[in-house]
């Protein structure tokens, strides 16, 4: 066994972290979720995710959260926030107990892939999460959740991220890209011409269409009807890399085909 992580959300379903523009506590676990599938899929990495969802207390959240990773055999600790502050606030951070040079290089990649200013790695040795955790820990703040210009850089860039803060993980942690028929470069992306490779607002459905729980397209939730209209979150890729849009279903994430023959997307006016 090589070595392992764990990834865990801010907050809890029951103990609310920041709310602006974006619900801190249901984008971290959007990124969580996907950060864990690139590490485990993309790259050969092994470790766990976790969202609490049963404290009602900040204190019960917090304990949780940090009974879960060291309660687990792994090398390192992530955990995934967002910041709040004025509307005029804007940028990526990383804190750190003791991890200076690793939250210099995530909030410098997460920052790159969001197009957004480098706050930089800030030490905080009184959070709970880094003081209790017992292996080397970082708390990501990916953005702030009260800016305009934040909000819209993370749903624009939202894979860019998520590939970024994977592979600021796999490069501390050893892992190296899963190998593709002995190829080591990923496989080509299908044609644009066949597939959106942007993220738009919202797409209408050209015929009737499923949603899945993974970008794999592996279990199929719900199927929705020609001319029906969902609201994009994001543009994702399988691991062939096909891209898929990330769309809520009843207030979850899930996914659902990017091929022009099936879905029209478009920019809604402001």
């Amino acid at each position: 066994m090589g070595k392992q992580f764990v990834i865990s959300s801010g907050h809890g379903d029951k103990v609310s972290g920041a709310v602006g523009i974006l619900n801190e506590h249901e984008e971290a676990k959007k990124v969580v979720n996907r950060v864990y599938d690139i590490v485990t899929k993309e790259y050969n990495g092994e470790g766990y995710k976790y969202h609490e969802t049963t404290a009602t207390t900040q204190n019960q959240n917090l304990a949780n959260i940090v009974n879960f990773h060291n309660n687990k055999d792994r090398e390192l600790d992530v955990a995934i926030h967002f910041n709040s502050a004025t509307p005029a606030a804007t940028g990526t951070e990383c804190l750190y107990y003791d991890q200076k040079l690793l939250s210099a290089k995530m909030s410098a990649a997460m920052a790159t892939a969001l197009g957004i200013v480098d706050r930089g790695a800030k030490e905080r040795k009184e959070l709970y999460f880094l003081r209790n955790t017992n292996k080397p820990a970082i708390l990501l703040e990916v953005c702030f959740v009260t800016s305009e210009k934040d909000a819209a850089a993370y749903r624009n860039n939202f894979e860019a991220l998520c590939q970024a803060i994977a592979k600021v993980m796999a490069g501390h942690l050893g892992y190296t890209k899963n190998q593709v028929e002995g190829v080591s470069k990923p496989v080509a992306k299908p044609k644009e011409s066949t597939y959106y490779s942007e993220k738009f607002d919202r797409l209408v459905l050209l015929t009737n269409a499923g949603v899945y729980a993974d970008v794999e397209f592996k279990e199929e939730l719900n199927r929705y009807k020609k001319d029906t209209k969902i609201d994009i979150e994001a543009i994702v890729y399988a691991k062939n890399g096909t891209p898929r849009f990330l769309v809520k279903d009843k207030d979850k994430c899930v996914f659902i085909t990017a091929n022009r023959e099936y879905v029209k997307a478009y920019t809604v006016d402001k």
